[in-house]
């Protein structure tokens, strides 16, 4: 990815902070609109002031087993693409992986084999690498973000990845370690150096890098891998480790906190921070669009934020939290100025508590007999994987019509609709895009400026039930002319593409 964004450091007074996972679930039907559902609004684009550049979006690959329910980790070896059967990894990465930018990879979770001395992430089997290059090689993925969920056991007060005991450093009774005898400057030096050699393991393996994170969700405690810090505590480690990600490559983006800017803010006081830092993360997981309302950039600072974990963690996909997702997608885009996007889960195995909420897909593992009674995907033959069709429709649309790179462009709406939105974009080939989405409960009409003198603009529909051959949405008939109206129904979305 490309050079960090840099500023004068201007120490911050103060940071609107906002409690993870505090912001309430879209639920699995829309609440009703509060005032009566608009006819049309109007909205001018403006092809003249081009925005941030959309690197593309990203998913989480669950490349090693964890229990269903989240509730700890099993030792089967359960994953993907391990279990997939030749022709269903193929149809996988063709049909599915095929035009995501970048893979979610979570260190101590999903990657979590230990060398001998339990300081460093290994293959827990012999081809668990080779099969996470082979993915990337065969989809044309750019690289993986590698983000800790734990760091290896001996860097932790618990000795195990489970449960979010915090760094041995920040332990109460550090003073008498047998190894570091207090010393937590020495600590950090030593696990900065490890976690530099956890990135060249999968350099050695083949696999690109294009992201690292020092912990995912630093306030959560789980039966699963985690590690806790305090927000002092997570600055002071990250202002030791990142400096020497940076040296290792200066292209790996170092991204930051992914709690809600709580547990960076320390670390922004310190002049080093400006140039460490290449973009603000948070967890947005399952909220609805509307919060979403601009970028989450820290007061002084250039650099990006995006949210790159979106799930619902409580309830099933539905054809309403299918629509939130897009117009999540599209918010970020365009209000948010985000450079890319994450979904969590590609697939998550069949009869899995939380699948249908987590996944773009199901699979089931070799061995699992072949029943009616999974509720995810019944009759799914082992080694398989099918479609989660609320998730997985809701992005298929910008993976087929969003090439990597496209550059977003302002738009003004006369009046701001939570339930009728725009995201304009144009392609690196210089054709513009626009997407609509609906969901005011009634037919809705987009009265658009598109700024181009004589311009053919070909629309296609997607719903939560139909995304159209080859996921490229139904397509509609042509709108010419420096105006265009599209009619969207209610619960549809469409991008319109310049000819």
């Amino acid at each position: 990815m490309k050079s960090r964004f840099l500023t004068p450091l201007i120490l911050i007074a103060s940071l609107a902070l906002a409690e993870p996972h505090a912001r309430a679930e879209y639920p699995p039907v829309r609440p009703p609109r509060t005032t009566p559902p608009p006819v049309e609004g109007n909205y001018t684009i403006h092809p003249d002031q081009p925005r941030q550049i959309i690197k593309g979006l990203g998913f989480e690959i669950q490349l090693d087993s964890i229990a269903s329910g989240n509730k700890g980790l099993p030792d089967t070896i359960s994953a993907v693409p391990h279990d997939l059967a030749p022709e269903e990894r193929a149809r996988f990465y063709k049909e599915m992986i095929h035009g995501f930018r970048f893979c979610r990879l979570a260190a101590g979770l999903y990657w979590r084999g230990l060398d001998a001395d339990n300081k460093q992430f290994q293959p827990r089997w012999p081809t668990q690498l080779d099969e996470l290059h082979e993915m990337i090689q065969a989809t044309g993925v750019e690289g993986v973000s590698m983000e800790y969920w734990s760091p290896a056991p001996y860097w932790k007060a618990n000795n195990k990845l489970v449960w979010g005991a915090p760094l041995r450093c920040f332990s109460k009774n550090f003073t008498a370690d047998p190894v570091y005898h207090g010393d937590t400057n020495a600590f950090l030096n030593d696990f900065a150096h490890a976690c530099v050699k956890d990135l060249q393991t999968l350099r050695d393996s083949g696999i690109p890098i294009s992201m690292w994170g020092l912990q995912n969700e630093p306030f959560a405690s789980t039966p699963y891998s985690s590690c806790t810090y305090s927000a002092e505590n997570y600055s002071k480690t990250f202002l030791t480790v990142a400096p020497m990600i940076r040296a290792f490559d200066p292209k790996i983006w170092i991204i930051a906190d992914t709690a809600g800017l709580q547990y960076i803010a320390p670390a922004l006081r310190d002049p080093k921070a400006n140039s460490l830092i290449d973009a603000f993360v948070v967890h947005h997981v399952g909220s609805s669009c509307m919060e979403v309302k601009g970028p989450r950039t820290p007061e002084g600072f250039q650099q990006p934020s995006f949210q790159n974990e979106y799930e619902y963690l409580n309830g099933p996909a539905t054809p309403d939290r299918c629509l939130n997702t897009v117009q999540h997608i599209m918010n970020w885009f365009q209000l948010g100025k985000a450079p890319t996007w994450f979904w969590i889960h590609a697939l998550k195995p069949v009869g899995n508590k939380e699948a249908s909420g987590y996944a773009l897909g199901f699979w089931n593992p070799p061995g699992n007999p072949v029943t009616g009674e999974d509720t995810s995907a019944p009759g799914l033959e082992p080694g398989h994987w099918t479609w989660n069709k609320y998730n997985w429709n809701a992005l298929a649309g910008f993976l087929r019509h969003m090439p990597w790179d496209s550059q977003a462009l302002d738009v003004t709406e006369q009046k701001k609709d939570n339930d009728a939105r725009i995201f304009v974009f144009r392609r690196p080939d210089k054709k513009m895009v626009i997407v609509l989405s609906n969901r005011t409960g009634a037919d809705y009409k987009f009265n658009i400026g598109t700024g181009l003198q004589s311009a053919t603009f070909q629309g296609w529909r997607y719903t939560p039930e139909e995304a159209g051959p080859g996921f490229n949405g139904v397509k509609l008939d042509t709108l010419t002319g420096p105006s265009i109206a599209p009619n969207l129904p209610d619960r549809t979305w469409e991008f319109w593409i310049q000819q």
